[in-house]
């Protein structure tokens, strides 16, 4: 309390600063939306500073951060509120150092100026020329002497507490190159909260369908000179342009799961419509391709997604023509069965696959006849008897991976049909790749309208849940909910409804754990891929229907599964896999976990 009065008492500006952000976060609060009710609930108040200054004064690492404002003809009254918005920060030691790219109103350079008169922590630099927004953001760059730099928009606000969450991270580890946070967004009268992007943690394929790191980030000044800063010629896409370039040279990403940034929305500003700026998209695609060229990807197809075209698409095709076996479990069961394996050979586009149906015991004369048929009709269609008792799951997946005589496998329940008619061509090009583990898909219920699953969030239910299930893709959704859904994007577990895996990976991670027979072993499996270094991937782009639980029921259904064992797997899987049950990194901790829709 001392230190905030005597700081105040010295920069009587401090108080209203302060004051200013405050009052307007919380001016929306009268909406009673979900995220207004978190933003009150997170938002620190005046108290709340007062402590967070004081833990800011007993921080052993206090570096020099330097927060990068490039301003163009910058609306005076969004300046007033930038530039007091980092005056607020009750971490104080940052430089805030402005470069005016040109304005052609002088009153920007004039507020400028009298900002850094009654701040010295205010550097400014004005441009004779206009070199556009990555040209002013370098010049300012040029200005810092920080050893870390923060990027901040001339029309966004930092919340007070976001320099201090940045250094806090660095307290743990001084290494970090680049820290990035969730975010907002306000209306342009700053009178309303949109809603927030609670983001995942380090997730590189969707890095590559959307700039989520965006805002607010701070880079080390070692790795933001060692990629050559912002790069001129893409303007519009220039910070998703470095982003790509920085997690390149470095690993030492981490992400602080904490509302810190609000981004104004306004006219003209891509927060509102990349469409706003067509230059954006093509900046945006030589981004991309660029990243893909370092990696020594050269035939990967860049698309902009057609109906939601701020998300981009990379597409890897297959490598050669890998044979892919499709490892089906079943028992009776015929219309359902018959369902999903007339779907495959109606609709599948890929010609190099083979079916392994292990039939775990079928006494239907019907059934057995149709095999016996299939047999005769598809070279690629093989039987494997497995007679089990009690059925289990796991078992009769590894036995199919086990004759199955692929290079990729696919783990398909036997109620599922086939949507995508390239479904293994998509599927089969992430899994070929050497950091890919298990490649999901997203499935819907029979009515083809309501999600089954879009990959699973662990800690969902307290155990694992499908993530979105019961959702539809025409509903209303905050823009968490929309890029989770609508994008390719890394997830810790995707589900073995349908699961590619390349077979020599399944084989090294030891299959499917039998202590888990019918419920789990998926998310188990994905785990144990995920804990070896590989990354797991979900995609859109790819849909099945999935008559969810039909050959075994659900696990409430006591005449059809043993719940005693099924309390018991669950025990066990959480015993296992605690850390990831207390995060799942792809599952940002401000979502609520009592329920599978990624809301607050």
């Amino acid at each position: 309390m001392l230190n905030i009065r005597k700081a105040i008492a010295k920069n009587p500006r401090l108080k209203n600063s302060i004051k200013r952000v405050i009052i307007a976060q919380l001016a929306s609060s009268k909406n009673k939306n979900t995220h207004i009710d978190w933003l009150s609930k997170n938002l620190p108040d005046f108290i709340d500073l007062i402590g967070l200054k004081a833990s800011s004064d007993e921080l052993r690492f206090r570096p020099l951060i330097s927060i990068i404002v490039p301003t163009y003809d910058t609306d005076i009254d969004f300046l007033h509120e930038c530039i007091d918005s980092v005056r607020a920060q009750v971490y104080e030691n940052w430089e805030l150092c402005i470069v005016d790219d040109a304005s052609p109103s002088s009153e920007v350079r004039k507020e400028i100026q009298a900002y850094a008169e009654a701040d010295e922590r205010i550097k400014y630099k004005f441009l004779k020329t206009n070199r556009h927004i990555a040209g002013a953001t370098n010049a300012a760059i040029e200005l810092a002497t920080g050893d870390f730099i923060s990027l901040l928009d001339h029309d966004d606000i930092l919340w007070p507490n976001a320099l201090y969450e940045v250094v806090k991270a660095l307290n743990k580890d001084k290494t970090l190159d680049l820290i990035y946070t969730d975010e907002d967004k306000i209306t342009e009268d700053r009178h309303e909260h949109i809603g927030a992007f609670f983001k995942p943690d380090w997730n590189p394929d969707f890095l590559k369908s959307v700039n989520y790191i965006t805002h607010f980030a701070t880079l080390s000044k070692g790795v933001l000179t060692k990629v050559g800063g912002l790069r001129e010629d893409y303007n519009g896409a220039q910070d998703w342009d470095l982003f790509l370039r920085v997690t390149d040279a470095t690993s030492k990403v981490h992400h602080i799961p904490k509302v810190v940034y609000s981004w104004r929305v306004h006219d003209g500003s891509t927060a509102k419509d990349t469409n706003a700026k067509p230059y954006v998209v093509e900046a945006q695609r030589r981004a991309l391709t660029d990243d893909l060229g370092r990696k020594g990807i050269t035939d990967a197809k860049v698309e902009r997604d057609k109906k939601h075209t701020g998300y981009w698409n990379v597409t890897y095709p297959v490598k050669g023509a890998p044979l892919i076996s499709i490892v089906i479990p079943s028992k009776n069961q015929y219309k359902v069965v018959k369902r999903c394996i007339d779907s495959i050979y109606a609709k599948t586009t890929y010609a190099n696959f083979e079916i392994a149906l292990v039939d775990t015991g079928s006494t239907d004369k019907k059934v057995l006849k149709w095999y016996q048929k299939l047999q005769n009709q598809h070279s690629n269609f093989t039987l494997v008897n497995w007679p089990e008792q009690p059925f289990s799951y796991s078992r009769s997946c590894n036995k199919g991976a086990e004759i199955a005589k692929g290079e990729l496998l696919v783990m398909l329940n036997n109620d599922t049909e086939v949507l995508t008619p390239n479904w293994l061509e998509l599927m089969a090009g992430d899994a070929q790749r050497k950091e890919i583990g298990a490649v999901g898909c997203l499935l819907f219920f029979p009515d083809k309208i309501h999600i089954q699953h879009a990959g699973v969030g662990v800690g969902l239910g307290g155990v694992a849940a499908n993530s979105f299930s019961m959702m539809t893709l025409s509903q209303p959704m905050t823009q968490t909910q929309h890029l989770m859904l609508n994008t390719k994007h890394n997830m810790t577990v995707v589900t073995a409804a349908c699961l590619m895996i390349r077979k020599e990976l399944f084989t090294t991670i030891g299959g499917f754990d039998d202590a888990l027979r019918v419920t789990y072993n998926d998310v188990d499996l994905c785990l144990r891929i995920y804990d070896a270094g590989y990354q797991n991937l979900y995609t859109p782009h790819v849909r099945l229907l999935h008559h969810e639980s039909i050959s075994v029921g659900l696990p409430g259904e006591i005449k059809k599964r043993d719940t005693t064992e099924f309390r018991a797997a669950k025990n066990l899987f959480i015993k296992r896999w605690a850390k990831y049950v207390e995060h799942d990194p792809n599952l940002n901790p401000n979502l609520n976990k009592d329920n599978a829709f990624y809301d607050v």
